[in-house]
C-alpha cells in the first residue's frame, strides 16, 4: 500500500520525556478521554474541530491513506474516516491505543501504531495525509515544535492539518500582559509566519489557519499543502 515502517535514529531532545510518558496508563488514558465527553465546554470544543477537520478534508478529497498521529483515544476518529480508506491511528501513550481500539472504532478500516511524532516509522512521501491536533503546544522548545513539523510533512505525500497555539492570539496576548502580574508560565505557542517558513522548507504551502474561536481558544489549524514536482 505504500507506507513501510523503516528505522530511524534518534537523537532528539529529552525536553519532551515527561510529557511522552503521560497516559502510558490505561486509567489515566480513560480519565482524559472522559473529561472530552463530559464537560460542556469540550463537547463544544470537538464539535468545532469535528468542523474544521470535515471542512479541510473535503476540500483535499478522499486519500488512500491517512495518519492520526497523535490520535489519543479516537476523539477525532469520526470526521477523518469520512475521507480514507485506511486510517492510521499513531500515538506514543499505549494507553490511549488501547482505549481507542475499544472506544474509537470507525466503519473505516483501521490500524494502531505506537510512534512519536519525533521519529515516524514511514517511509518518505508514504501516506497521503496527515493530521496532528493538540500536540505542537505541549513542546518545550521551538526545535521540538520544528523538528515535529518536518517529520509530519516529510511522511506526508499531499498534506499536513495542525493545530498549534498561535503566539498573537487575542488568549495568548492577554496571558503575556498578565504575566507580570500573576507569574503565570509562558504558553508554548506558534507563529504563522514560522509556520509558513517549514512549510516552505519542506516544498508546501500553508493555505490556511483558522481559529477554532476566535477569543476563548488560542488554538488554530493549519492547513498545508504538498507542492507538486
Amino acid at each position: 500500500m505504500g507506507y513501510r515502517p523503516e528505522t530511524r535514529s534518534d537523537n532528539s531532545d529529552q525536553t519532551s520525556k515527561a510529557y511522552q510518558q503521560n497516559y502510558q496508563k490505561d486509567q489515566r488514558a480513560a480519565t482524559y478521554n472522559a473529561k472530552y465527553r463530559d464537560r460542556w465546554t469540550k463537547r463544544i470544543s470537538t464539535w468545532r474541530e469535528f468542523h474544521l477537520l470535515d471542512r479541510m478534508l473535503r476540500n483535499q478529497g478522499r486519500v488512500k491513506v491517512l495518519l492520526d498521529l497523535p490520535c489519543g483515544g479516537g476523539r477525532l476518529s469520526p470526521p477523518m474516516a469520512h475521507f480514507t480508506d485506511l486510517l492510521i491511528e499513531a500515538d506514543v501513550a499505549v494507553g490511549q491505543l488501547r482505549y481507542g481500539r475499544v472506544h474509537g472504532q470507525v466503519s473505516t478500516r483501521q490500524v494502531w501504531m505506537s510512534a512519536s511524532g519525533f521519529h515516524i516509522p514511514l517511509r518518505d512521501a508514504s501516506i497521503d495525509g496527515t493530521v496532528c491536533v493538540r500536540l505542537t503546544h505541549h513542546l518545550l522548545t521551538e526545535a521540538e515544535q520544528e523538528r515535529l513539523v518536518r517529520e509530519l510533512l516529510r511522511v506526508s505525500k499531499r498534506f499536513l492539518i495542525m493545530s498549534f497555539f498561535d503566539y498573537y492570539s487575542p488568549k495568548n496576548t492577554l496571558r503575556r500582559l498578565r504575566r507580570p502580574f500573576n507569574r503565570k508560565p509562558s504558553k508554548s505557542t506558534m507563529k504563522v509566519r514560522e509556520l509558513q517558513r517549514l512549510a516552505q522548507d519542506c516544498g508546501a504551502t500553508l493555505v490556511e489557519c483558522p481559529a477554532l474561536f476566535l477569543i476563548s481558544s488560542g488554538h488554530r489549524y493549519a492547513l498545508m499543502v504538498k507542492d507538486k514536482a
